[in-house]
C-alpha cells in the first residue's frame, strides 16, 4: 500500500521524535498545524524549533532524496522565521540530515544517500 504525503510526513515526525528522546531531549509538538514547525526539542534549557521533511528515495539510479524546503502548496513561502533547523529524514534507508533554513535557498533540497547519517546526528542540534 502506498502511503499518502500526510502519512509519510507523520512517519518522519515520529521517527525524529523517537531519535530525539533516545538522545535525552524533551520533545514538544504543537496542538495545531499552523505553528510552522513540527517539533520543539529541549535539552539543558535550550529550545530548538524543528521542521521535519520526509522523503522516499525519488530516483534509485541517482541514489538521492528530494525534500521540499518551502511551505504551502501555492505560494511556496520559505521558512525564514519560526524554524531553527530542518531535519531531513530519508525513509527508505533510515537516514538523517540537519540543515539551517538560511542554507536552504531554493524550494527543493536534494540529499545524496551517501551523505546521510544515523539518528545520532541529531545530537548536533
Amino acid at each position: 500500500m502506498k502511503l499518502s504525503n500526510r502519512q509519510i510526513g507523520a512517519v518522519g515526525v515520529s521517527r525524529v521524535a523517537s531519535a530525539l528522546f533516545r538522545l535525552g531531549y524533551s520533545v514538544l509538538a504543537p496542538l495545531e498545524d499552523f505553528a510552522g514547525y513540527d517539533l520543539v526539542a529541549e535539552k539543558n534549557g535550550r529550545f530548538v524549533r524543528i521542521q521535519v521533511k520526509t522523503s522516499e528515495k525519488r530516483d534509485a539510479k541517482k541514489n538521492r532524496y528530494g525534500f521540499m524546503t518551502s511551505r504551502g502548496c501555492t505560494n511556496k513561502e520559505s521558512y525564514k522565521k519560526g524554524v531553527d533547523s530542518f531535519v531531513f529524514y530519508g525513509m527508505d534507508e533510515d537516514l538523517f540530515w540537519i540543515a539551517k533554513p538560511k542554507d536552504c535557498t531554493s524550494r527543493n533540497s536534494k540529499r545524496n544517500a551517501k551523505t546521510g547519517s544515523s539518528w545520532r546526528i541529531l545530537a548536533d542540534l
